[in-house]
């Protein structure tokens, strides 16, 4: 009787290696291809204090300076995006001053929704394929714009010595 439950519970565990390995060796090229599937890990790129007009009528009343974060899809390319953020903040800027991305409802201020989706857009444009798969607004100021009595003010001698601390 012992020699029968040995034989079966050998059979058995026969059996199961024998549909493990014919399990693996059916699906080989399915599971290869799984195993080497790449994790792509997201990196961010920031462009800090970029700084939009905000007109009342025909004067600049203020700007409003943003920092944005850049997220890449492939963290790897986060050094080549790095090099390039001169000219993307160019990109954001000029767009900015082409067509001012100003609130629907009457508030004397930029629409931040439009800001990251052309900003989105003027990057990829920058590095010429869909690197930024987000911009983030980490920041937003209201910076005071300067009366042109006060900057010819601080461009006469006499206030040199005051402008140059100021700078």
């Amino acid at each position: 009787m012992r020699w029968i439950i040995i034989t079966v519970a050998l059979l058995v565990f026969l059996g199961a290696g024998l549909a493990a390995v014919i399990f693996v060796l059916g699906n080989f090229e399915t599971l290869s291809d799984e195993s080497q599937q790449e994790v792509l890990v997201r990196g961010y790129v920031s462009i800090d204090n970029v700084a939009f007009p905000v007109n009342s009528g025909a004067a600049i009343d203020h700007y409003v300076g943003i920092d944005l974060k850049l997220e890449v899809a492939d963290g790897r390319k986060v050094g080549e995006i790095e090099a390039m953020v001169p000219r993307i903040r160019d990109a954001i800027l000029r767009d900015a001053h082409k067509s001012l991305p100003r609130r629907a409802d009457g508030i004397e201020s930029i629409d931040l929704a439009k800001v990251k989706d052309r900003a989105k857009v003027k990057a990829n444009e920058v590095l010429g394929t869909e690197l930024v798969a987000r911009v983030l607004v980490t920041r937003v100021a209201k910076l005071v714009a300067r009366s042109e009595e006060h900057t010819s003010e601080l461009q006469s001698r006499l206030h040199l010595v005051c402008r140059l601390l100021l700078e």
